[in-house]
């Protein structure tokens, strides 16, 4: 096999980037798309030039598909999923594994029986910035990693049901689930300790029970290095995404206010830039700051489909990744800090 067809379920804003994408890899084919709305299938097919269906099995039925992106809402992951694993043909599910923990569990399950090919849409692992800041803290170009921090700003809020802790998950899944895994990711390390704030200062909550504009969550891993991150929606200067990794002999900076870039702060090496993509005006939405990423991942999955290897994020990162957003949803919840006051 040299090439494969891809069928995609799921068209929101999402799925149809996933479908599009799948359409440029000369190793793919995009074969099917398919949504309950079976006006956006028709029209979707149409503009890609390929089947559409409204039932999944049916999809997944066809023998022109031989591998699936699964990019549902995250509350709807578990029956496609399950459709997929009986088939038997390999799986890309958009992050997360599920809407709650149960699911999760399920879904992570169903997967590992099944025992097929199954990789997670944490993007950010595939962007060449955060590929080329892993690799210089590979080659030891900071020394030992102590602590990462990290911004993620929204310009505008999220639709009302991510808002909500009880559905979407709020800032602590909805966003920061990212950042929970691209430090796991950069450190190579395991989070043993999660505390959390959150606050609504800025945003109308539109109702929904504990909404929170803004948050702060704070890690320590196994080995004592120490995280922070910050997540936020009312960024009105463009979409903030920045990561800092300092180490016992330097510094990596990702991201910066004028575009995409990698700084790398170092005694032996001053401070150097090794890429760097300008932007001007705001800061760009996620779609075009991680659009290269989105493409390198789907590429990645046709790859290690193809050459029988094992894919970069899996389920168990995807759980990993959960089960830090969980804890930090309950910490913020329980508000636990200590005043000044007390002494």
């Amino acid at each position: 096999m040299n090439h494969i067809g891809i069928g995609v379920v799921g068209l929101g804003r999402l799925g149809y980037v996933h479908a599009s994408n799948v359409a440029k890899i000369a190793s793919a084919r995009l074969s099917a798309v398919c949504d309950l709305d079976e006006i956006l299938a028709q029209s979707t097919a149409k503009a890609l030039g390929c089947k559409w269906y409204t039932n999944v099995t049916d999809m997944v039925n066809d023998t022109e598909v031989d591998a699936v992106c699964v990019v549902t809402p995250t509350a709807y992951h578990l029956e496609p999923v399950s459709v997929v694993a009986q088939s038997g043909k390999p799986l890309f599910l958009e992050k997360p594994l599920a809407g709650s923990l149960s699911d999760s569990k399920k879904v992570m399950e169903i997967i590992q029986q099944s025992g097929i090919k199954c990789q997670l849409g944490f993007q950010r692992r595939f962007d060449p910035d955060y590929a080329k800041a892993r690799q210089l803290i590979g080659e030891g170009a900071i020394g030992r990693p102590v602590y990462i921090n990290g911004y993620a700003r929204d310009p505008f809020p999220p639709p009302p049901w991510a808002m909500d802790p009880t559905k979407g998950g709020g800032l602590y899944i909805d966003m920061l689930l990212h950042d929970f895994d691209i430090a796991r990711f950069l450190m190579n390390d395991e989070v043993v300790l999660v505390n959390a704030d959150e606050s609504n200062l800025v945003v109308d909550g539109q109702g929904v029970t504990r909404f929170a504009d803004n948050v702060i969550v704070n890690l320590r891993f196994a080995n004592g290095s120490l995280a922070t991150f910050h997540g936020s929606m009312h960024a009105e200067y463009g979409y903030d995404v920045r990561t800092e990794v300092y180490g016992s002999n330097g510094n990596i900076i990702i991201g910066g206010l004028h575009g995409s870039e990698v700084t790398l702060c170092s005694k032996q090496m001053g401070i150097t830039k090794p890429h760097t993509f300008q932007q001007e005006d705001k800061l760009p939405h996620f779609m075009l700051r991680f659009r290269e990423a989105y493409e390198r991942e789907i590429e990645e999955f046709v790859r290690a489909v193809l050459d029988d290897t094992p894919v970069k994020v899996d389920a168990w990162d995807a759980m990993q990744a959960f089960r830090i957003a969980l804890a930090a949803t309950e910490a913020g919840a329980e508000k636990t800090g200590v005043s000044p006051d007390r002494y």
